[in-house]
């Protein structure tokens, strides 16, 4: 049950998952650190916006028996704290630092998920630039000072893992090469879906960059199809969603 964080072990560790071959393989190296770490139980949750409506989850599940297949039947997502921590910070969480409304929906997620030995963790949220967002949790059942202490020397730790487990899930997973070969828009082709997110019309968007409107036409017409979409507006939306368009950064 040590916390040592010495240098070696760590570079040892994260060589590791860089070369592991399969997610059963990232599971085993997760529960090993889970426990080394003071932990009982963990998880990894990688969410891909397939559309903005629906998403594909890939899951490392080290969570106790039952409580993964409860927390999707209950829609527990919707009310979950620890995942809307998630999906708008980007630093590490400590379970007991939440703050709860006393018989709120968010308080009945974690007392319930404390029925099934999930009384504090740690969780830390990492974004990818194509809108994923993974989630590694480690979590115990243990009294709350000692689960306090377990979770504070931990922090720094998941903090620099997650983004080596989430990249590792995210190559075992094919993610990775969907970057590579993905629809290549062409420099012109985002050019012209970035001024359309902005509300631009082709006539206008053909004024801001000296060309023709057929011209801005013919562009945002190849977008369509290599987006597989069926209009330009879902075009944008595509293209936000797997980003894409981003803002330019200055």
């Amino acid at each position: 049950m040590g916390t040592s964080m010495n240098l070696q072990h760590l570079d040892a560790l994260t060589q590791h998952i860089a070369v592991s071959t399969t997610l059963d393989d990232l599971e085993g190296l997760c529960r090993t650190e889970c426990a080394r770490l003071g932990f009982h139980t963990f998880v990894y949750a990688l969410r891909v916006p397939t559309h903005f409506a629906e998403a594909r989850v890939i899951m490392l599940d080290g969570y106790p028996p039952g409580w993964v297949k409860r927390y999707f039947e209950a829609a527990h997502f919707e009310a979950d704290p620890v995942m809307a921590h998630c999906t708008n910070h980007i630093i590490p969480l400590r379970w007991s630092d939440l703050s709860l409304e006393a018989g709120s929906h968010a308080e009945r997620v974690m007392r319930e998920a404390a029925t099934f030995g999930l009384r504090d963790g740690v969780t830390m949220p990492v974004h990818s630039p194509r809108g994923e967002l993974g989630i590694l949790s480690f979590a115990l059942d243990a009294p709350p000072e000692e689960a306090r202490a377990v979770c504070g020397r931990a922090i720094p730790y998941v903090h620099l893992l997650a983004s080596h487990v989430h990249e590792a899930v995210r190559r075992l997973s094919g993610l990775l090469c969907s970057d590579v070969n993905g629809p290549a828009l062409s420099a012109r082709e985002i050019e012209c879906l970035r001024w359309a997110a902005d509300g631009k019309t082709s006539s206008e968007i053909a004024q801001l960059l000296g060309l023709s409107e057929s011209t801005i036409n013919f562009h945002l017409n190849n977008t369509v199809r290599k987006l597989e979409v069926v209009n330009r507006q879902q075009a944008v939306a595509k293209a936000t969603l797997q980003g894409l368009i981003q803002p330019l950064p200055f």
